[in-house]
């Protein structure tokens, strides 16, 4: 019973070493080296670079050596001092130069739609200008042809007034004449039947 009871135990460990593993990072300002055991006693096995993010298997309660696993499948201990949990500046650093490219673009995206609106309003300024100087020029002409038709229109009624004088003079001077001439007439009229008379009774005689 003891012994089925030691081989299960023995079958656990690996599963509960493997429930126990968990992300881990190689803190940026280091380069731990790979030992094989967990000391600095043991062979070197490799080099971990700084911000290498490793799985971390288990850890040694005397030496704080922990044991992990890095991306290359490699197994082995590094100094515990050198661990830390959150994501190093140099695993991060991908993302955010990444992250920086695509600000990059949609500031210069949105400089450019910026600049385009500058260029779009100022062509719409140029034009509204271009109207608004046809629109004086025509304006003046509209006001060079009103003082000209002004003008016109003065002269016009001072030709009119001039000949209405006229005619009123010419009335006068016509009335005058026909009125003289009937005063003439009648002054000189009765004169003529006397003068008749006169004659007749000298040829009769």
């Amino acid at each position: 019973m003891k012994a089925k009871l030691l081989v299960a135990l023995l079958c656990y460990l690996p599963w509960l070493g493997m429930a126990e593993a968990a992300n881990r990072y190689v803190s940026d300002n280091v380069y731990a080296y790979l030992h094989a055991g967990p000391s600095n006693k043991f062979r070197i096995l490799g080099t971990i670079n700084a911000g290498e993010p490793v799985v971390q298997l288990d850890r040694d309660a005397q030496t704080k050596y922990v044991q992990i696993r890095d991306a290359d499948g490699r197994t082995g201990w590094i100094d515990g001092q050198f661990m830390q949990n959150n994501e190093s500046f140099r695993s991060k650093l991908p993302a955010l130069e990444a992250e920086l490219e695509h600000t990059k673009q949609l500031l210069g995206t949105a400089d450019e739609r910026h600049q385009q609106d500058i260029r779009d309003k100022s062509t719409r300024l140029t034009q509204q200008e271009q109207e608004l100087t046809q629109v004086s020029e025509q304006l003046n002409e509209l006001r060079q042809q009103h003082a000209q038709l002004e003008s016109e229109n003065q002269r016009l009624t001072s030709l009119m007034d001039d000949k209405e004088h006229r005619m009123r003079l010419d009335w006068l001077l016509n009335g005058g004449l026909v009125a003289g001439a009937g005063i003439l007439f009648g002054i000189f009229l009765p004169m003529v039947p006397l003068r008749r008379k006169r004659n007749n009774g000298r040829w009769m005689n």
